[in-house]
């Protein structure tokens, strides 16, 4: 990257920063910002943006952006209350999420007959996370009853990092390293959803712990804990790696535990805002390259084909997934209206999308990065613009779900220490 272009997104995010409240209050996601302006100032456009191809690097950021972005989403989060209402976030997981890449699968080998199958599911997979947090405002907006909100985010969270061993799965057979063996198989899947969810909670706990004992005790500040803070996530995701896990999902383990420490006498929780700030500037950078480098290339050689798995990706697959999901449940209509609606896709199908282009030996990649490029700019328009028409009807129609709550300057909604 040049410094031309260095200096080029610094200004841009100054600039986002100096408007972000406005913006917000339009729920105009920061994705749908930086990919536009990216795609303007890039190669394609002015060219003011000029990025080599450093795959690598590319994914590096993207993957501490998701990682922060995962800890910091589970910090907001009440875990025993999690625990008590868990019935949504199990329906989505266990049922809506492999529906979804079933239903994802069959809609790539009916529109896209050029994808083998292996590859066919590796893009089911891609394009199957919701990242809740690309839609900021939802899940701090009072009008949202709070199992919503934490559903959500737990789905997110947690599919993000069992996608992780999914796709390395697929990509083995896809690029026939390996035979499939049922028994190989298991242990893998096994190994990282358990082992990556122990990890981060014992560095949770024992992180959170330690911060809180040395804030207790006068021998940190609320500077450096917020450090220590931002730095505890990344060892969460290192040390999953480092197990054979999935990061990702050790990292949303290890903000639940943190969150569940309690504070000491006369003390709050060590702030998170250091960890926030990091997680939301490296996510504006990676939106930025993204539409710097490669969304214009993927919509000027996309054909109908292509267009067509994008939409039926973003509003048809979800959808019906997550119907099905909550079929005989007590969760009201217009609340399953709305989980179904709103899932957009964001860095997690970015990060597995390099994965795939890193990893694996694909007959078709080009192919595979076009669906997978225009689905997250189609998500990121779609869930942007249709945000404030979904919370109006959703608080209109679902109002006696939960009353709203009174949330005080400088709080979020989703945490519930925070909320009156």
């Amino acid at each position: 990257m040049t410094d031309q272009s260095v200096f080029v997104l610094i200004v841009l995010v100054l600039c986002f920063s100096v408007g972000s409240g406005r913006l917000r209050r339009g729920y105009l996601s920061p994705a749908a910002v930086f990919v536009a302006v990216g795609g303007v100032l890039g190669a394609d456009g002015l060219g003011l943006v000029e990025v080599q191809a450093d795959r690598e690097g590319f994914r590096t950021v993207a993957e501490l952006a998701l990682t922060l972005i995962l800890f910091t989403q589970a910090c907001r989060l009440d875990l025993r209350t999690m625990l008590r209402r868990g019935a949504m976030a199990r329906r989505l997981l266990g049922i809506g999420m492999p529906l979804t890449v079933v239903l994802g699968t069959v809609v790539a080998l009916l529109l896209l007959p050029a994808l083998p199958f292996w590859e066919a599911v590796c893009l089911a997979v891609i394009v199957a996370p919701a990242e809740a947090a690309l839609v900021e405002a939802l899940l701090v907006d009072p009008r949202i009853p709070r199992r919503i909100r934490e559903g959500l985010s737990v789905e997110s969270g947690l599919y993000d990092g069992f996608a992780v061993a999914a796709l390395l799965t697929v990509l083995a057979i896809a690029s026939q390293e390996a035979e499939p063996a049922p028994g190989e198989w298991a242990w893998f899947a096994f190994r990282t959803v358990h082992v990556s969810l122990a990890v981060g909670i014992v560095i949770g706990l024992l992180g959170g712990k330690a911060i809180a004992v040395a804030r207790a005790h006068g021998w940190t500040t609320d500077s450096w804990a917020q450090l220590a803070t931002l730095a505890l996530a990344v060892l969460c995701f290192g040390a999953g790696e480092q197990f054979h896990g999935s990061g990702f999902a050790t990292a949303f383990a290890g903000g639940l535990a943190y969150a569940a420490i309690k504070p000491g006498r006369g003390q709050d929780r060590a702030p998170t805002q250091v960890a926030g700030a990091a997680s939301e500037l490296l996510e504006l950078v990676t939106f930025a390259l993204f539409g710097a480098v490669v969304v214009v290339p993927a919509f000027r050689d996309a054909d109908w084909r292509v267009l067509a798995f994008a939409i039926a990706a973003v509003t048809l697959v979800r959808f019906v997934s997550v119907l099905v999901a909550f079929t005989r449940s007590d969760v009201p209509a217009a609340s399953v209206v709305f989980m179904g609606w709103f899932g957009p896709r964001g860095i997690t199908t970015l990060v597995l999308g390099l994965i795939v282009l890193e990893e694996g030996v694909m007959q078709e990649p080009l192919l595979l990065t076009q669906a997978a490029v225009v689905t997250v700019v189609l998500s990121i328009v779609l869930h942007s613009v249709t945000a404030p028409i979904g919370i109006r009807l959703l608080h209109a129609r679902d109002a006696d779900d939960e009353p709203p709550r009174t949330v005080r300057p400088g709080q979020t909604a989703g945490d519930p220490e925070q909320s009156t």
